[in-house]
């Protein structure tokens, strides 16, 4: 295929984050924005989610708007079919890893004053409930088991990933300490700890082989630094107006409008122009 001939692809696809960017403050995406993507959807376009959630967070969101193309859940570490209601890709933090997290965790926490969830075959676990964690709990609208650090170790070996809550500058010195580790930010008060290799960009590219298609026919949108990768991997990359200012940077656009102005607009708008036009050159 030729330069000429891929910068002339109309875009297919639109991948997007949903917290801080689909949903708004509230966890709600409006009606309007709702009636956009189906529209966007029955037009033959594609519209799909990365996101560091859960397949159970997410599942409410999946039938609100009638998604039937792969879902990247879990910052990467899966991939989820709606219409098999499969998963197509699974990966773990390797048991090296999590035991290590274990060990480093428990005997250096207090300090950090932080909280550890662990995600396992669609199930939350923690050792206690805090403040912090009912927080979470509210905002996703899922349930975490409480159980023994010893119930926690037999399930190590197929640990999906490990999310730490806390203060900014307490998850910045623990992730120092673990640097060796996969982990991202994938909110200002949340750090996770991912399979190693692991990323919404690896992930994205894992779709892209999946269902045939090219990378100038995604278009990538999101807020925060766990969506760098997958916003450097297409042409198409765009950061939203409420986006982490490392994000901004990579990005080829940067949206006029915030998560709670319903900004994704504007990129269905541009999607949907490059179909009128057959001409898509870069954003920015």
């Amino acid at each position: 295929m030729s330069m000429d001939e891929s910068v002339r692809m109309p875009i297919r696809w639109i991948v997007s984050d949903l917290d801080g960017t689909l949903l708004d403050t509230h966890q709600h995406i409006s009606p309007y924005m709702q009636q956009r993507i189906h529209t966007f959807i029955t037009n033959g376009g594609h519209f799909t989610l990365a996101t560091g959630r859960s397949l159970i967070s997410v599942q409410p969101f999946i039938e609100l708007l009638h998604l039937t193309d792969p879902i990247i859940l879990y910052n990467g570490a899966k991939i989820y079919d709606p219409l098999q209601a499969c998963f197509l890709e699974e990966k773990f933090v390797s048991l090296a890893h999590v035991q290590w997290i274990f060990n480093h965790y428990y005997n250096i926490r207090q300090p950090f004053d932080l909280d550890l969830l662990l995600f396992y075959q669609e199930q939350i676990y923690c050792t206690r409930i805090t403040p912090k964690i009912q927080r979470w709990i509210d905002k996703e609208q899922v349930e975490v088991q409480v159980v023994t650090l010893a119930s926690l170790e037999q399930v190590a070996s197929q640990i999906t990933k490990m999310m730490l809550l806390g203060e900014p500058e307490s998850l910045t010195l623990f992730q120092q300490q673990i640097e060796l580790l996969n982990t991202v930010k994938s909110e200002h008060d949340i750090l996770e700890i991912l399979p190693f290799g692991t990323s919404k960009g690896t992930a994205l590219q894992q779709l892209i082989t999946m269902t045939g298609g090219h990378h100038d026919e995604f278009l990538t949108v999101g807020d925060h630094l766990n969506d760098i990768e997958m916003i450097q991997l297409t042409r198409h990359g765009v950061a939203m107006q409420n986006a982490h200012p490392e994000l901004k940077h990579v990005a080829n656009w940067i949206t006029a409008k915030t998560n709670n102005e319903d900004a994704l607009i504007e990129v269905i708008d541009y999607v949907e122009q490059s179909w009128i036009t057959q001409y898509n050159p870069v954003i920015g």
